[in-house]
């Protein structure tokens, strides 16, 4: 009888040790100093971040330097410490793990939202400050020129608010890709409609050309405002700040870049496909 209970007792706490090393992170060392790096592959960051909970040691997300060649590729887990530790590793409770992933999704949803708060019926971009145009072609991602149906002028606009990567005065990267959606917009667009930028007393007048000899403008393509769309898609940062419009292209400006920035996408730094960094050009 005696052995049969010693059998039952010894059952028992190898089932409680057996329980309790499963509410531990798995293959954890014995020095409680380190940790054992997971299995991240595949994982996004929010997934990322529900595993991490189970492990003792703070982490911090990186941008990984890669190619996204379609979007499956996006948010997901590269490498530890830029692959200088690899999983099932140990890694020191007291130092910061840095977690590699690709880069993040873009969600352009304020673009969308803003209105066009000006009527334009019946008027002129060149004696009016607003008024529907016609597309002629683009000098890059920022920059394209119009012709005004009722002046019959045509003219160059540097879109206000942003500014697109180089194509021509040097070549950065992205610069193609953000010519070549400008140019994709503005052709295939049942309206475009130009707005200047505001005068001293806070209206819309005629406009005036820059050092250039270029209209400054916003761009609106079938409602939308292209310069906030190419913030919101990390074409171009926002460089708003100083311009004369109404407030709230200003605060819907400065979120899409605060947006765009926090996704690691295109101009705020993932690798351009079409560019040679060793030679600063195109390929």
């Amino acid at each position: 009888m005696k052995k049969i209970l010693a059998m039952v007792l010894l059952s028992l706490l190898i089932f409680t040790s057996a329980c309790n090393k499963e509410k531990e992170p798995n293959n954890q060392p014995a020095d409680d100093t380190k940790i054992i790096l997971p299995n991240l592959n595949g994982k996004s960051r929010f997934e990322i971040e529900s595993i991490m909970k189970d492990y003792d040691v703070e982490y911090k997300f990186k941008f990984a330097s890669t190619i996204i060649k379609h979007d499956g590729e996006l948010n997901k887990f590269v490498s530890f410490n830029d692959g200088a530790y690899k999983v099932g590793d140990s890694f020191p409770k007291n130092e910061t793990l840095l977690i590699y992933t690709t880069v993040l999704p873009l969600n352009p949803t304020l673009c969308y939202k803003l209105e066009m708060p000006f009527d334009y019926e019946g008027k002129s971009f060149i004696n009016d400050g607003i008024g529907e145009v016609e597309f002629l072609y683009i000098s890059d991602g920022d920059t394209a020129w119009f012709r005004d149906p009722i002046t019959k002028d045509e003219f160059k606009v540097r879109f206000l608010g942003i500014d697109t990567p180089e194509t021509h005065a040097g070549e950065d990267p992205w610069g193609l890709a953000a010519s070549r959606y400008t140019e994709n917009k503005l052709k295939n667009a049942k309206s475009v409609v130009l707005e200047s930028e505001l005068d001293i007393s806070g209206k819309y007048s005629k406009p005036t050309t820059e050092t250039y000899g270029r209209y400054l403008g916003f761009v609106w393509v079938d409602g939308v405002l292209l310069n906030l769309e190419l913030v919101e898609l990390a074409y171009t940062n926002s460089t708003l700040a100083s311009t004369r419009c109404p407030e709230i292209y200003k605060e819907y400006f400065l979120q899409a870049s605060f947006n765009s920035m926090a996704t690691g996408r295109r101009f705020f730094g993932e690798i351009d496909p079409e560019y040679d960094y060793e030679k600063r050009r195109f390929k």
